[in-house]
């Protein structure tokens, strides 16, 4: 069965299920989401709790894999969804140079933000608080413009102009960090280097 079967055969409980399983990006059910509170009986307020509840319950799972986790384990899950060592180390210098807040940005890299709190220590309490956060924050963005972007669909074509911008905007952010991101580690290298 499909994911998106699970959230129309079985409703918000499918919604739940398909968002604590993390083997397909959030971005996708959460905007799917926004499309059928548009289309159907589904609740944009019920929907965004279901999402928040599924993330930080998903999200506390692997943090305490990260906490109590054995070697072994570790071992087996950085495998199992293709973490490397090296993300993790990134992940504890980061938290090391830049604090707590680093936590907020969690919905970018989901299991390694919560493995890696879980293994650097910091408590269970701002770990969730983080989590609720900039999760809230991921899945009102998702659910509120899949639900737009149903409205555009159902027989609104001319309002989709509206959203080019946006578009054109993320994709010039998303390559605008990404180019920053690899100069800025490209410079890390040749340091390490000399």
């Amino acid at each position: 069965m499909a994911w998106h079967s699970w959230v129309e055969s079985y409703g918000y409980f499918g919604m739940m299920l398909t968002l604590m399983f993390p083997f397909l990006p959030s971005e996708v059910p959460l905007a799917y989401a926004g499309y059928l509170v548009h289309t159907t009986e589904f609740n944009l307020i019920i929907m965004l709790i279901v999402a928040v509840i599924s993330f930080v319950i998903s999200q506390n799972i692997f943090f305490t894999i990260g906490r109590l986790g054995s070697d072994r384990l570790l071992t087996r899950v950085f495998k199992w969804f293709r973490i490397s060592e090296t993300k993790m180390n990134q992940f504890q210098r980061q938290m090391d140079t830049r604090g707590r807040f680093i936590l907020l940005l969690s919905p970018m890299w989901r299991m390694g933000f919560a493995i890696g709190a879980g293994l650097t220590g910091v408590s269970r309490l701002t770990f969730t608080i983080a989590t609720t956060i900039s999760f809230f924050a991921w899945s009102v963005f998702f659910i509120w413009g899949g639900k737009k972007l149903g409205h555009g669909m159902m027989g609104r074509q001319h309002d989709l102009h509206h959203y080019i911008p946006w578009l054109i905007g993320l994709v010039v952010f998303g390559a605008g960090y990404l180019y920053f991101r690899k100069k800025t580690l490209m410079k890390k290298q040749e340091v390490l280097k000399k």
